[in-house]
């Protein structure tokens, strides 16, 4: 227990699973934590004594099932393994870790997705004003920053760049670490009651993003500078303020420094970190990622029903993976989306060799991760002979893309830059392939320890070693045949058995003709037995021919994992490669399957789509049923589209697909339309539904109100506003003051391209006031008491929004339809008779109970002159034909108020 004891000290937040024999095993707190979340039978050590130490275990080759169980629930786990063999150890057997696995730090394939990064990522905030080095690097007007930094550990990809603390979580969300690590102090500062001052920024950060967070050192400038060594930086193309810089560093020294704590036994494949302006892409914030449902749908967090799910027809998995991040870090370099372009539209034109580059890719392993496992020193036999295999068809690959047919050697038109594979071509990965295949089996097994990796004929003593494995049977016999000659005694035989092992048998008749040099062993009833030192050799040969055989294998077998080590970049430059041209053959794909168009892409700021179609919804229905529509943005003429029209009739759609359609477009994809202009955007922002947020102490009302003040804040000129139903939270009136008084600042002071659905039918009257509003609305057919939604987005403000017709299309029982439309009616004529809502109820009263006062005491009651009332005075004095909507309303407030 006191190595246990040891090692646990060490790893005092991981589960230790410690090896004995054939079972990891788990003590103290430990185990009662495990036998809890893996359902383990939780036993004792030493039973029967007061001081029973808790325990449970689960058999070594099972253990990866329960090591992926913890990760997902957030607990480390600490693998502690025997590292000598037991036989030749004297007292204890020596025990150390391996490795610890984390839930962002996880190396084995049944756990992780293809093609989606497992990332940790590090958040390190900048130093108070005045305070060390990176003094000043707070934002303007002194906002805290961050440092942030994210690792995939199995590829070795690494970024960082430095976000205000307040919007710090739209980074985290896009992208979507499975564990966050600080420094220790700031850890354990999260947990106090109140949290100090330095941990607030970080304490709102965990409370909205459910991650595992846990302690790791943060190292100084000097001590980031060794850690992260000579990694080649790669500066963003408006580079990092010096503060700035300093602080994303540190926090890539910090993710560096804990994802190496985790394999003291590997070496991580680090070659370059990537620093970044969030700026530098189109900056998609938490909402807009969810209500635009990128890459998980809203409702179950599912791939499928996604944009992603609609364009990932990617072969291999670093194309998935790199698709997935060009949707969620679209372009704005015009250049850049159309040299995507250029990619995307060579392949369309060209669909029987997309799919043969399809296919082809099929059969190439995930070059990306394969190189990592080696650098790692973590891969596996299968692991090598999957890369021998994809590294052998790298070629053929390359010849299949230039060709332009199917192979056929073409003259074509010369390839786009993206699908340039020249990292494909260095001379060392053909090598590999030739020494990968001259070493291993056709078919290496799952694991070292099954044997048989080694090829026959490639090592001298592996042959040997095999056949005496094997019983040495052709040594027997070569034996036997030459003793039989020398000897003259032809039925002489070499045979075994337990007792004496190897030995030479001949009948009394010949045993006149024994050589001197043989050993008598035994006498028996037919004749003697003998033994010679060739044999007693070959014996021992024989009896540790396995235990020779695998210490041998493993020797080749790890020359050769670092043989794959020293030139794991060139792999996974390779796989980098083949993953742009999985990403554009994917686009491809789909654009010719699905007709879409190619957009052209610009500096402007435009926004011209013709017979655009929502691409998840599209891919969902029948073929050519999806009803296409138009939309025109333009800041200087229609900068701000009223949209109005009934629930259920495609408002919601129509904004989202402009805001897919846009952002397709910015990845270099084509886009469902038959045509399309796309003035490029820097932000999109959505304000797309509403939902209580029950954890973090905010109604509907005020999530809708924190999203819209965002956007208020954040947007630009360039940018892209979706904004749906703003105002609806709260009562009539101060919903359509808020939505009229937001329109108007997004005009007159924003002048973002704004897409803006409302049931606030005043607002149309917005377009008369300001030029740069245009009215559009979902067209609906009234046919014999019955509504149809046409889907058709056409000119002009809707006249009603059919609420109640939907309520009836939702199945509201009839006599609530019913009485729904004479309350309807009655509203509406009194609106016409110019009372406001509330006085309008008293005609909705019911009938008077029995004991109420007679229809004659009302009458006589009605011929009394009224007294002089300040609300029929207001109204008196009034001009309907010269207020405003917004004037209408306030003086509607004011009535309220006096009624």
């Amino acid at each position: 227990m006191r190595q246990y004891l040891d090692i646990k000290d060490k790893h005092p937040d991981g589960i230790v699973l410690f090896r004995l024999g054939d079972f990891y095993e788990m003590f103290f707190e430990d185990a009662v934590l495990a036998a809890r979340l893996l359902d383990l039978t939780l036993t004792s050590r030493d039973k029967g004594k007061d001081d029973a130490v808790p325990m449970c275990g689960v058999p070594h080759h099972a253990a990866r099932g329960y090591i992926a169980k913890l990760t997902e629930l957030g607990h480390k786990v600490v693998i502690c393994e025997q590292t000598e063999d037991p036989k030749l150890a004297k007292g204890l057997v020596k025990r150390e870790v391996v490795r610890i696995v984390t839930p962002g730090i996880v190396l084995d394939d049944e756990v992780l997705e293809p093609k989606r990064p497992r990332y940790v990522m590090a958040l390190v905030p900048a130093p108070r004003e005045g305070k060390g080095k990176a003094a000043g690097a707070a934002s303007s007007g002194g906002e805290p920053v961050l440092g942030l930094a994210y690792l995939d550990a199995t590829t070795g990809e690494l970024a960082a760049t430095v976000v205000p603390a307040a919007s710090a979580i739209d980074e985290l969300v896009r992208v979507a670490p499975r564990e966050v690590v600080i420094a220790p102090e700031l850890h354990a500062a999260l947990d106090e009651d109140p949290v100090p001052p330095r941990a607030h920024a970080l304490h709102a950060l965990r409370a909205r993003y459910k991650a595992p967070w846990n302690p790791a050192p943060v190292p100084s400038d000097a001590e980031a500078r060794k850690e992260l060594g000579s990694l080649v930086v790669v500066e963003p193309p408006v580079a990092l303020a010096p503060a700035h810089r300093e602080v994303a560093i540190r926090a890539a020294a910090a993710v560096v420094a804990y994802a190496r704590s985790t394999q003291p036994a590997g070496t991580l494949p680090l070659a370059r970190l990537e620093l970044y302006q969030p700026g530098d892409s189109v900056v998609l914030d938490e909402a807009a990622i969810a209500n635009l449902e990128l890459v998980e749908t809203l409702i179950g967090k599912h791939k499928q029903g996604s944009l992603l799910d609609v364009i990932d027809e990617t072969s291999t998995a670093p194309g998935g993976r790199l698709l997935r991040r060009w949707l969620l870090y679209p372009l704005v370099d015009v250049e850049k989306i159309r040299r995507r372009q250029d990619a995307v539209a060579w392949l369309v034109e060209r669909p029987a060799l997309c799919e043969a580059i399809r296919k082809a890719l099929g059969r190439i392993a995930d070059l990306e991760r394969l190189a990592g496992k080696a650098t790692l020193g973590i891969a596996t036999p299968r692991d090598l002979g999957r890369l021998r295999d994809a590294l052998s068809q790298l070629p053929d690959m390359i010849a299949l893309v230039a060709s332009g047919a199917d192979g056929a050697m073409a003259q074509v038109a010369p390839l786009p830059e993206l699908l340039d594979l020249a990292a494909c071509a260095v001379p060392a990965l053909p090598a590999l392939a030739e020494r990968l295949a001259s070493a291993l089996v056709d078919e290496p097994p799952p694991l070292l320890k099954d044997g048989g990796v080694i090829r026959a004929g490639y090592d001298a003593q592996v042959d040997e070693c095999r056949s005496l494995a094997d019983g040495g049977k052709e040594s027997i016999l070569a034996i036997e045949e030459r003793e039989q000659k020398d000897s003259g005694i032809a039925n002489l035989k070499v045979r075994y058995n337990r007792v004496f092992g190897y030995y030479i048998e001949v009948t009394k008749t010949n045993l006149a003709k024994v050589p001197a040099h043989y050993i008598r062993k035994q006498t028996i009833a037919t004749g003697e037995r003998f033994v010679t030192p060739e044999l007693a050799e070959l014996e021992r040969k024989v009896l540790t021919a396995e235990e020779t055989l695998a210490a041998r294998e493993s020797e080749l077998f790890r020359a050769e994992v670092a043989a794959v080590a020293a030139v794991a970049r060139e792999i996974a430059a390779a796989g980098a490669a083949l993953a742009v041209l999985d990403a554009c053959a994917s686009l491809a794909d789909v654009a010719a399957r699905r007709g879409y168009c190619r957009p052209t892409v610009d500096d402007d700021l435009v926004l011209d789509i013709t017979d655009g179609r929502h691409p998840v919804i599209e891919a969902m229905l029948p073929t050519g049923t999806f009803v296409p529509n138009d939309c025109h943005l333009d800041p200087d003429a229609e900068q701000l589209v009223l949209i109005t029209g009934p629930n259920m009739a495609g408002k919601s759609t129509y904004m989202r697909q402009v805001a897919q359609i846009v952002l397709l477009a910015q990845i270099g994809s084509f886009v469902p339309a038959k045509a399309a202009t796309i003035g490029v955007c820097d932000r999109v922002f959505t304000r797309v539904g509403a939902a209580d947020n029950l954890s973090r102490g905010d109604s509907t009302f005020m999530v809708e109100m924190r999203e819209t003040a965002s956007i208020l804040a954040k947007a630009t000129r360039r940018s892209l506003v979706i904004l749906d139903e703003v105002g609806r939270g709260t009562s009539t009136f101060d919903g359509v003051s808020i939505a009229w008084a937001v329109s108007e600042y997004l005009h007159d002071h924003i002048g973002a391209r704004t897409l803006f659905a409302t049931h606030y039918h005043e607002l149309v009257a917005l377009a008369d006031s300001r030029p740069r509003v245009r009215n559009v609305s979902v067209a609906v057919r009234e046919h014999k008491g019955e509504i149809v939604f046409l889907r058709r987005v056409v000119p002009g403000g809707a006249s009603k929004s059919y609420g109640v017709d939907v309520a009836r299309l939702a199945g509201l029982p009839s006599k609530v339809i019913t009485r729904a439309r004479q309350i309807l009616g009655q509203l509406e004529g009194s609106a016409h008779l110019g009372a406001s809502p509330q006085l309008s109820l008293s005609i909705l009263a019911p009938a008077a109970p029995a004991d109420a006062a007679s229809p004659a005491d009302a009458a006589s009651r009605a011929t009394e002159p009224a007294a002089t009332s300040p609300v029929l005075t207001k109204l008196a004095a009034i001009d309907p034909d010269r207020m405003t909507p917004l004037e209408a309303l306030q003086l509607l407030a004011e009535l309220k108020a006096l009624v």
